[in-house]
């Protein structure tokens, strides 16, 4: 039984998020990354939904996107230190944008997103009123940071 798994990720992210979540109904236990990354897209995501991606992207991502029907939107960050640019990712917003995928440490770069980063990403989705899935696959890789 999984209950105690959604008890402890509850409590996770209240304490790290203060987000209040129900461990009841919140979460989804799954095999690995692409069965859990396919089901929020799946859950999400209609037929030309635009979802936008920082590039170069996790080859998954898109293979998800394009099952679901979606578009993906590539988003570059700029070498060699993968720098997001407020300007070229908010132009990159339309009327059809549903979600912004964020990985950080990001695959396949490495680059940890800064919290200034982060603000931009996350005010853009509350503006623009699209989900932000974030893959975290990698964030607990045995380096101590808090960018979430």
């Amino acid at each position: 039984h999984v209950q105690g798994i959604c008890d402890v990720l509850a409590a996770t992210m209240k304490r790290d998020h203060g987000l209040d979540v129900d461990p009841l109904t919140d979460f989804a236990i799954c095999c690995g990354q692409s069965e859990a990354f396919a089901a929020a897209i799946f859950a999400v995501i209609d037929p030309g939904d635009e979802v936008l991606l920082f590039d170069p992207a996790y080859e998954t991502y898109q293979t998800c996107i394009e099952l679901a029907r979606g578009v993906p939107v590539y988003v570059p960050l700029d070498p060699p230190s993968w720098t997001l640019h407020a300007d070229k990712f908010l132009k990159s917003f339309t009327r059809r944008t549903k979600a912004v995928i964020l990985n950080s440490p990001h695959n396949p770069t490495g680059k940890v997103f800064s919290r200034a980063e982060l603000l931009i990403i996350s005010q853009a989705c509350q503006q623009m009123d699209c989900f932000a899935i974030t893959d975290e696959v990698n964030l607990h890789d045995g380096i101590d940071r808090n960018n979430f």
